[in-house]
């Protein structure tokens, strides 16, 4: 049996290489035959193309700067909650509404920007983003959210606290 395997097996060995070309030095020496080619689309140039991507790899550089998957607000810098109730009962703050056609009541000089709130002008709630205005003291609550405070507070956790699910 085991002599009948082993012939059968160079018999396969054999007959497999009588299917194949011989490789000549010709073939070695020149290499691959295939050409690569990039895809173009339709109706740009290959200069276009080109630039049509840097500009694209440009955008995402920058939409990746901007941290857009990080939790909490967007677009402006906030205080916790507990500071601003802290200033609202010392009477340092006030509620903040919106105000309608803000942009426009400044070019009037209706309003300074500074009486805009910080979460419709996309500015700092201390006013530092505004030149020439009246800064805002920060509590002692201010300084220990702004140094990370708010990270314990924020779990994509079900369970409120702790690290999320594997799932």
């Amino acid at each position: 049996m085991k002599t009948a395997t082993i012939v059968a097996g160079a018999i396969l060995a054999t007959s497999a290489t009588a299917f194949q070309q011989p490789v000549t030095n010709q073939q070695l020496s020149r290499g691959s035959s295939t050409q690569l080619f990039e895809y173009i689309p339709s109706g740009f140039t290959k200069d276009s193309w080109a630039k049509f991507k840097a500009s694209e790899k440009a955008k995402k550089d920058a939409l990746a700067k901007k941290n857009l998957g990080r939790l909490g607000p967007k677009g402006f810098q906030s205080r916790s909650f507990q500071s601003f109730q802290e200033a609202l009962e010392r009477g340092e703050a006030a509620h903040l509404m919106p105000v309608m056609n803000a942009e426009e009541r400044v070019k009037k000089g209706e309003l300074k920007p500074e009486d805009i709130p910080y979460m419709q002008r996309g500015g700092n709630w201390d006013n530092s983003d505004v030149k020439g205005a009246r800064k805002e003291r920060w509590l002692q609550s201010d300084k220990e959210y702004a140094t990370g405070g708010f990270k314990k507070e924020q779990s994509v956790s079900i369970f409120g606290y702790g690290n999320g699910l594997d799932w």
